[in-house]
């Protein structure tokens, strides 16, 4: 019986902050419940123990006061000489991440680029991914980007498996005094959240919606900027970070969700929604296009077109959809992206 060290070390919040912490969080549900248990021991921090504890009972947990660079080149090392596990796995790649280690190596990568990590540690992790044994790819296009910066790489060593979604909440009831459009971003130009203010002040006084922003806003950043310059603040509502009960709560009371991405990474934020009987308007993201006879309420072709997203912004709102249409999708998008499927795939792979 083959046993896998898990790496959840990263993850300071149990509720998950970010796309790559929402996913680790939900592939451990996923073994949990393929009764992959007693194969599997998460390294966490000491701050969420109990907390993975209560939610996993009998779980093997090995914790640490902090990670980082002792963690991998240390702490990990004298854990493998008391544990021989088969395998470590690192659910987020990252430039510290140990790949040389006395046993099989697994890494998931959700995507090449990002605000929070810089070129030099990008091309480190690169690096890193020439050692490794087993590379699971968040989409096709993440796949394609892998190989495209590592050509002597052979195809079959990255292999697709889609994140899993697994908490998904009743959400608190949200009472705002207008209807909402919402849209769960930063501000990173990759993002693109700028292009959905653009749009919106479009068609301000087309509608009674006002927009609501979820996510970290930089007061220097171009959204911003360009809220303030238009004299929107009336309109546009900024929350900053919350915790996924409120989150779910906005998903669940939006008249329509929209993503302007325009980076096709994977895109949680979207299937969420349409998970909360949302309607919902994107690019045209993995996380969208993989589910089988699924479709959002409109794709956005050009993400540098104002006018076209500001166009089917309206018409997406005023689109009819049935509430048992919404419930059939949703229960669509969870059946696809259950988290059991995905750790049995991922089982598969490293050959539990």
């Amino acid at each position: 019986m083959k046993t896998v060290g898990i790496d959840l070390t990263f993850i300071e919040n149990i509720d998950g902050v970010s796309g790559e912490e929402v996913f680790s969080l939900a592939i451990l549900n996923g073994f949990y419940n393929a009764g992959k248990q007693q194969q599997i021991t998460v390294f966490t921090l000491e701050s969420i123990r109990k907390q993975i504890l209560a939610m996993y009972p009998g779980l093997h947990v090995i914790s640490v006061k902090k990670s980082g660079r002792k963690f991998y080149n240390k702490t990990i090392k004298n854990e493998l000489k008391k544990t021989p596990f088969d395998l470590i796995y690192y659910p987020h790649a990252h430039s510290i991440m140990n790949v040389n280690l006395k046993c099989r190596i697994a890494v998931t990568v959700h995507g090449m680029k990002s605000k929070k990590v810089s070129g030099k540690d990008f091309r480190k992790i690169l690096k890193k991914l020439r050692k490794v044994d087993f590379i699971a790819a968040a989409s096709g296009f993440v796949k394609n980007e892998i190989l495209s910066k590592n050509r002597r790489m052979p195809e079959d060593n990255v292999i697709v498996i889609p994140n899993p979604i697994a908490d998904i909440r009743p959400g608190m009831e949200i009472v705002l005094k207008k209807k909402f459009i919402l849209s769960v971003n930063s501000d990173s130009e990759q993002k693109n959240l700028i292009a959905i203010v653009k749009a919106f002040n479009k068609i301000k006084g087309e509608i009674p919606h006002d927009l609501v922003i979820i996510g970290t806003i930089d007061e220097n950043g171009r959204a911003y900027r360009y809220i303030k310059k238009y004299g929107l603040a009336s309109r546009v509502i900024i929350t900053g970070r919350i915790n996924r009960d409120i989150l779910f709560g906005y998903y669940r009371n939006a008249d329509l969700f929209i993503n302007a991405s325009r980076y096709l990474g994977f895109g949680y934020t979207p299937i969420e929604a349409l998970v909360c009987q949302t309607k919902v308007l994107s690019t045209e993201m993995p996380s969208l296009t993989a589910i089988p006879d699924v479709d959002c309420d409109g794709y956005i072709e050009n993400p540098h077109n104002y006018e076209e997203i500001a166009n089917k912004i309206l018409i997406a709102l005023f689109k009819s959809i049935s509430d048992k249409s919404l419930e059939e999708r949703a229960v669509k998008v969870k059946e696809f992206y259950n988290p059991v499927k995905a750790a049995e795939r991922y089982a598969d792979l490293f050959g539990m």
